[in-house]
């Protein structure tokens, strides 16, 4: 069994995905982030940096955060949603990896300029909306050539992606990326997507 404590986040939904799509039991536990509950001591017993999502899998006591991370534990677990084969693998946390590394701090820097911020920089902040869209090209490129991101299969490396390319999708309608918009259709009526993306 594994315990989430997440919120709607779009690393706290691709948990939420990922765990319905590898059907594990789990047990959801809303953290509200604007509530401040991530701060509270018995949240930073488990995290002391006070972020989500977190998961506890009482199979083994493993208490893990960062989302990349839960993700590559899960499928590993599971054995679903991550291929075997080596190449095929490395080529699954690459896509991964750009999203999580290039493409989410991105996405969370343009809402903190512009919304939580007392004096909003809009200029800052359009101009990093600009950059990651611009990023999500090479997500459009490799869509264009392969059903999913790593070129192979369904994977978490789409699970990874998708909340994110979700609140972006007329974006991307009016940029013409028209492969993701293509694959976010695709994988919208998937029914863990949607569970997740209500989480």
């Amino acid at each position: 069994m594994i315990d989430l404590y997440t919120y709607a986040t779009i690393n706290g939904q691709n948990i939420v995905i990922a765990l319905e799509e590898m059907q594990l039991e789990y047990n959801l536990h809303k953290v509200n982030l604007m509530k401040g509950e991530q701060q509270k001591p018995e949240f930073l017993k488990l995290n002391p940096s006070g972020r989500i999502p977190i998961i506890v899998d009482q199979d083994n006591g493993l208490v893990l955060s960062q989302s990349s991370a839960i993700l590559i534990y899960l499928a590993e677990k599971s054995g679903k949603l991550m291929p075997s084969d080596t190449s095929k693998k490395a080529k699954t946390q690459e896509w991964m990896m750009f999203h999580a590394s290039d493409l989410a701090p991105n996405l969370f820097n343009n809402f903190y300029l512009k919304a939580l911020i007392k004096e909003p920089q809009l200029v800052a902040a359009q101009f990093i909306k600009d950059r990651y869209l611009n990023l999500y090209q090479y997500f459009d490129k490799q869509l264009s050539e392969h059903e999913f991101l790593n070129g192979f299969d369904y994977s978490i490396a789409d699970i990874a992606a998708y909340p994110a390319i979700d609140r972006l999708c007329d974006s991307f309608v009016e940029l013409g990326y028209d492969n993701i918009v293509r694959w976010h259709q695709q994988l919208s009526k998937r029914s863990a997507v949607i569970k997740g993306m209500n989480v």
